[in-house]
């Protein structure tokens, strides 16, 4: 860099995992609008959030950041980012819709529980530009406990060029979660599935994700049906790709998700969505699929047997994903509201 040139700023995204996907995939879409650049807490040294600090003090000292772009707004350290960069005069973008944002009484379940991390959240969202939901449901509840300047809901898409039908399908019912513990055993209703297994001995019933030696994986191993498989691994992209090609249904009976990735996924490639009927599910899955209570053994067990006696909804799940759920339907509106950000 010459002495007078001016430094090429970044939007900046801010996101507890460098490594999300989902981060990565927003970040390759705002380049169009400039660089942009990922800093995941995960990746800085102990303490992390001081760290975290102190680099982005760096970081806009030197005029280096034009947006901040928060995935998530955890409470612990999203009031101190928003103003940092407040008093640097950066505009700051929150895509939220989870943990962080909802308190979920029936399985003591989310940050705001805590009444400290309820001022500390209402206090950051105030400050933002834009929060960006994952859905509907995720910014109704996000309204409970911070009045933002500007809210708009914005979809995931999936690229249905590459999630699509392949072959024959099997009496296979599928669920996938990244970390399949006793927490996420309740939370995202694998308990209830694989009692339904139970009932249902003609298909197989597969959990694909990495299971954790806790007590209660222990005890759920040791009771399950033969017909439940853990499929105990980080699943490659291709390997879960063809799980979701092989399943008939994709069940997903959790107690709470603020949009629902693997089942449009699941959908997009021909699979039967049993889904629970609160949160944003019912966005996802509409009228493609079974819509059952949380915890309810029975009526989950009723859902899937209806979505493997019904082969032909199949179509109607991925013709959903093709008409709501596009790459474009993320990327046009996420572009036209930056791109308007940054011009003000």
């Amino acid at each position: 860099m010459t002495e007078h040139s001016v430094p090429v700023k970044k939007i900046l995204f801010v996101t507890p995992s460098a490594k999300s996907p989902f981060v990565i995939k927003d970040a390759a879409t705002l380049s169009q609008l400039g660089p942009t650049d990922i800093l995941g807490v995960d990746t800085l040294p102990f303490p992390r959030k001081l760290v975290l600090l102190v680099r982005l003090f760096s970081m806009f000292s030197r005029n280096e950041v034009r947006m901040i772009v928060m995935f998530f707004s955890p409470p612990l350290y999203a009031p101190f980012v928003v103003t940092l960069a407040k008093l640097f005069r950066i505009k700051v973008v929150v895509i939220t819709g989870g943990y962080d944002t909802t308190y979920v009484p029936v399985i003591d379940w989310g940050e705001m529980k805590t009444w400290w991390k309820r001022v500390a959240q209402r206090y950051a969202l105030s400050l933002v530009d834009l929060v960006l939901p994952f859905s509907d449901f995720s910014k109704f509840d996000l309204l409970k406990y911070a009045r933002p300047k500007r809210i708009r809901t914005l979809y995931f898409g999936v690229d249905t060029d590459r999630f699509k039908p392949s072959g024959k399908k099997d009496p296979m019912v599928l669920t996938v979660c990244f970390q399949v513990n006793g927490s996420t055993l309740i939370q995202k209703g694998i308990r209830t599935m694989i009692e339904s297994a139970r009932s249902i001995p003609e298909a197989q019933f597969v959990v694909n994700g990495k299971v954790s030696n806790d007590e209660a994986m222990i005890e759920a191993r040791r009771t399950a049906p033969p017909n439940v498989i853990f499929n105990d691994k980080f699943s490659s992209d291709e390997e879960l790709l063809q799980l979701y090609q092989r399943a008939q249904v994709y069940c997903q009976v959790s107690a709470h998700e603020g949009f629902g990735i693997a089942n449009i996924e699941a959908m997009s490639c021909g699979c039967i969505p049993v889904a629970t009927n609160t949160t944003a599910l019912p966005e996802v899955v509409g009228d493609a699929g079974f819509l059952v209570p949380f915890n309810d053994v029975a009526a989950t067990t009723d859902a899937i047997r209806a979505a493997l006696r019904s082969p032909e909804l199949g179509k109607s799940a991925r013709a959903r994903i093709v008409e709501n759920f596009m790459p474009h339907t993320r990327e046009r509106p996420f572009l036209a509201e930056i791109r308007a950000l940054l011009a003000e």
